[in-house]
């Protein structure tokens, strides 16, 4: 149980993170969620290459307030056009709004974490129902010593 167990519950936690949350439909508007997705546009990728690197395609994170020429971003998650992505720790970072073609609001899915809750108490029921839950590292099967035991010849001196 020791090792698959203790490496599916780490996974079942990302996925838990995952799913049960969504981006809403893309807008042109700052979104009322506090978390959203920034696409940038080509200008916007280049504006911001130096801080970020090259070629990026979105920046994820909490929404921090906006002027009239740019909106920051406590960043989370950086992905690239070319594939593959980069995890911040809450930098904030300004994206100047003309380098932005849209933004996507990310909302908890009530649905979806259902689902997965289900999922969760399945998977859990199923481990314990199919596992041997002995505390002591007993498996349970001693060697037969008696006279019943059929060719015990290996047990005797």
């Amino acid at each position: 149980m020791g090792r698959r167990f203790v490496g599916a519950v780490c996974l079942l936690g990302l996925v838990f993170q995952a799913g049960c949350y969504r981006y809403l439909p893309l807008q042109s508007e700052l979104p009322q969620t506090a978390e959203a997705k920034v696409i940038l546009n080509e200008r916007g990728q280049l504006q911001m290459a130096d801080g970020m690197g090259p070629f990026v395609e979105s920046v994820e994170g909490v929404l921090a307030g906006e002027d009239s020429a740019a909106v920051r971003l406590k960043v989370s998650r950086v992905m690239y056009v070319r594939g593959g992505s980069a995890m911040w720790s809450g930098e904030s970072v300004s994206i100047p709004k003309d380098g932005i073609l849209g933004f996507q609001g990310r909302e908890l899915s009530k649905q979806r974490s259902w689902l997965l809750a289900g999922a969760t108490v399945a998977v859990v029921a199923y481990s314990i129902l199919n596992t041997s839950l002995d505390v002591f590292g007993n498996s349970g099967t001693e060697p037969c010593t008696g006279p019943h035991c059929g060719d015990n010849s290996a047990l005797r001196p």
